[in-house]
């Protein structure tokens, strides 16, 4: 087998951590602090779909609803989320935005759109998609597994 081909998940992984380096540092540029790269899975996730259960926000941002509620703390003691008893059933959370979360939107999107665009310098569009067509079925693939 090619070496090459096989270190798909080492790959992926150093990507993750460039990533994380460049929005971390990115973060700390726009004066934001306390916040690490998950945490804006769940900001982005509010940011478009407003109010949400755990659960729901779970399988917004692909992982256990036990990481989410841990992630979902966080983000309260830090100010940026509020979580609410659900008013047509008391055994549901409702988690939303608070205004200084919402105020992250906007810089929040720049780092995202600046990562983006680093990531696909000088790559054509259907490049892109293919790649991230790959991407998800290696995604979905790993799912099976765990």
């Amino acid at each position: 087998m090619n070496f090459e081909i096989n270190t798909i998940i080492a790959l992926i992984s150093r990507i993750q951590n460039k990533a994380n380096q460049f929005i971390i540092s990115e973060l700390k540029r726009h004066g934001i602090s306390g916040l690490v790269p998950v945490h804006g899975d769940i900001l982005v996730a509010l940011f478009f779909h407003k109010r949400v259960t755990m659960q729901e926000l779970a399988t917004l941002v692909d992982r256990k609803k036990s990481t989410i509620t841990t992630l979902v703390e966080k983000l309260i003691q830090l100010g940026y989320v509020q979580k609410q008893k659900d008013d047509n059933d008391n055994r549901y959370f409702i988690i939303s935005l608070t205004d200084k979360g919402k105020s992250l939107k906007l810089p929040l999107m720049e780092i995202s759109m600046d990562l983006i665009n680093g990531i696909y310098q000088e790559m054509p569009i259907v490049e892109r998609v293919q790649l991230v067509k790959k991407l998800s079925k290696i995604n979905n693939n790993l799912k099976k597994l765990v």
